[in-house]
């Protein structure tokens, strides 16, 4: 197993555009610093990546998985396999999901704590073979998806 910068197995992008352009309405998820996404009408990236807050007041950044079209906000980073034959991108969300902790006692500012990309690219993470990686991702999937469907019988036995 190798340990690797995410700056040399990661690519790094930022939105573009200000919180304020979400839409009701809109036809594509809309990624800010907050939890969940909101909605908007263009779309920005039409790829699979790692979304992941670079901004919150407690230090607390978000992550997410997402495939297809999306657009983000301009302190929400965007993050992409360089080479998906070295490292799978649901891999490096587990991976990185597991920091999250990590990245709030280095994160950078007072009143508003936030990532840069200097922090990111000098972030070590451990990078097992493909395949090993495949198994992990695919293993928490499978356990993310069990915990989806006990919280939905859950609701549904509250509501």
């Amino acid at each position: 197993m190798n340990i690797c910068k995410l700056g040399d197995i990661a690519k790094f992008t930022t939105g573009k555009l200000n919180s304020n352009a979400a839409q009701d309405n809109g036809k594509y998820p809309f990624f800010t610093c907050a939890p969940e996404a909101l909605k908007i009408d263009d779309y920005a990236f039409d790829t699979e990546a790692i979304i992941l807050a670079g901004n919150n007041a407690d230090g607390n950044f978000h992550i997410q998985h997402f495939k297809g079209k999306f657009n983000a906000y301009q302190r929400t980073y965007v993050i992409e396999s360089s080479d998906e034959n070295k490292v799978y991108i649901k891999y490096l969300y587990y991976a990185l999901k597991t920091c999250l902790l990590h990245f709030k006692q280095i994160s950078q500012g007072s009143a508003t704590k936030f990532l840069t990309a200097k922090i990111l690219n000098s972030f070590e993470l451990p990078i097992p073979e493909i395949e090993i990686q495949k198994k992990i991702a695919g293993t928490l999937g499978n356990l993310d998806k069990k915990i989806k469907t006990n919280e939905a019988i859950n609701e549904n036995l509250a509501a």
